[in-house]
């Protein structure tokens, strides 16, 4: 197991470096203007529904299903991955069409604010184009949830790198090419997703994964279509909480769209090195589990994530600014670019610790195949959103809503665990008085660095204080996953 957690952690943090870079030229191209808050929408519209048709319904519903098919009758996953393959792909070129045609109806459900912005006939290219994405993307992570169903890690996880290298290589290349410039961007997503696509389906191969193709829809592929068709309904309650903030801020002042992106950027970093990876990897053991043995297993790996979130939040809380200034704040980016996209990471990273337990629990669910519980506890969270999303927007402005966002992960998590204890068995959630001085001790550090000037220049500033705090973090989250996660074994 811990294995396919280093492959799936190393090849993430690859691609993480690579969007580093970038972002870093994106904001020296491009910075934070009208421009970009339409490139943003019109790239969030598809990743809204790579998320719900993608990662999280196809992870969920293709690998418990197709681990058992496979552990019980090889012949028959054939069967199952070829069918699965063929009945996916078309479902999704349709929507792709679909969603190509309307593209002014995407508009107004994700971003009305823009509507009457003198720049609409551009946004609304730009959705066109990045639409197209959710074909190549999609059928790219399909393939990478057969993979992880043999336990094959390593293709899937590298993939997201072909994204980032190819909006590099735009920028770099093509920049001068397109008129307006923000067009480069789309070109490098387009790209991106068929080299994803291609590469995902040499993944396939290079595996020797068994494809059998027929067009008769297998009982496999019902099974998984019905679990995903559910799956991607919750997927769908949480990604209407993300375009509730997309709504909201499309109303608010030029910018604000690209702080939230900037900071979720960042936010996303830790999460997926550390939650996605251990999520992913486990789920495929977790599925084999009896009830017992899942409750048992679920309590040690949130002992874990605890853990492991307490240095990862300070560090992003009190050292963000820090990295904002270093990756980002060049070029068309300024100082108070990154105050706005600092105090908007550090609400984001408030709600760390509950949306990276709240992903352990909906595994567990997904374990048993049991898909209706996070839906209905992803949908009272939403609701709870619809209210305090506006609320706070109105009373601290753009970063209220990435404040309303850790607050809902909180009402998400306390639903789901409630719902936990009622139907698979009781979640321990003791805090270790090591992990209370822990916390402490990193506090009382932490605020001591963030207040010495190391230098006038706030770049040199920056530096040195990432390089004095990493030199203290560093080690206490090495000696975390060396007591932690390397002596973790499914049970």
């Amino acid at each position: 197991m811990f294995k396919n957690i280093k492959i799936i952690a190393f090849f993430t943090i690859l691609s993480r470096i690579l969007g580093f870079v970038r972002d870093f030229l994106i904001t020296r191209y491009f910075g934070a203007d009208i421009y970009t808050d339409m490139f943003f929408v019109a790239f969030k519209i598809p990743n809204h529904f790579r998320r719900i048709f993608g990662e999280g319904a196809v992870n969920s519903s293709v690998v418990p299903i197709l681990s058992k098919i496979d552990q019980n009758d090889p012949e028959k996953a054939k069967i199952a991955v070829g069918n699965l393959i063929l009945v996916f792909g078309s479902i999704l070129l349709i929507f792709t069409i679909l969603g190509i045609i309307f593209s002014k109806g995407l508009i107004l459900i994700s971003a009305p604010g823009l509507l009457n912005s003198a720049h609409i006939k551009i946004l609304d290219l730009l959705v066109k184009i990045n639409f197209s994405y959710i074909f190549f993307i999609g059928m790219a992570i399909c393939f990478m949830g057969i993979m992880n169903s043999y336990n094959q890690f390593g293709v899937g996880a590298f993939s997201p790198s072909l994204l980032n290298i190819s909006m590099i290589a735009s920028m770099l290349i093509l920049y001068n090419f397109f008129h307006p410039h923000i067009y480069t961007l789309c070109f490098g997503v387009v790209i991106g997703g068929i080299l994803q696509m291609v590469f995902s389906y040499y993944g396939l191969k290079l595996g020797k994964i068994p494809i059998k193709y027929t067009f008769k829809i297998e009982d496999s592929t019902k099974q998984i279509l019905k679990l995903m068709s559910v799956t991607a309904v919750s997927g769908s309650v949480l990604q209407i909480g993300d375009m509730i903030d997309t709504f909201i801020a499309s109303f608010m002042k030029v910018g604000s769209i690209s702080y939230l992106y900037y900071a979720n950027i960042l936010f996303q970093l830790p999460f997926a090195i550390v939650v996605l990876a251990i999520s992913q990897a486990t789920l495929p053991q977790l599925s084999k589990l009896e009830k017992t043995q899942l409750v048992e297993n679920t309590n040690s790996l949130l002992k874990i994530i605890f853990n492991l979130s307490i240095p990862i939040t300070l560090y992003f809380i009190f050292f963000g600014k820090d990295l904002i200034t270093i990756i980002f704040q060049h070029g068309k980016f300024t100082p108070q670019d990154t105050a706005h996209t600092d105090i908007a990471l550090t609400m984001f990273m408030l709600g760390f610790l509950f949306f990276s337990q709240l992903r352990i629990v909906n595994n567990a669910f997904y374990a048993i195949k049991d898909v209706k519980t996070p839906l209905r506890a992803a949908i009272l969270a939403v609701l709870s959103k619809l209210v305090i999303s506006p609320l706070f927007a109105i009373i601290f402005g753009f970063w209220g809503l990435a404040l309303a966002l850790s607050f809902v992960g909180l009402i998400n998590l306390i639903i789901l665990s409630y719902y936990f204890k009622k139907k698979i068995g009781k979640i321990v959630y003791k805090v270790p008085k090591e992990s209370i001085v822990l916390f402490f001790v990193l506090l009382t550090i932490s605020i001591i660095l963030k207040y010495i000037d190391f230098s006038k220049t706030y770049t040199i500033d920056a530096i040195f204080r990432l390089a004095f705090s990493t030199l203290i973090y560093a080690p206490i989250g090495l000696y975390i996953i060396k007591k932690e996660l390397l002596s973790y074994r499914i049970k």
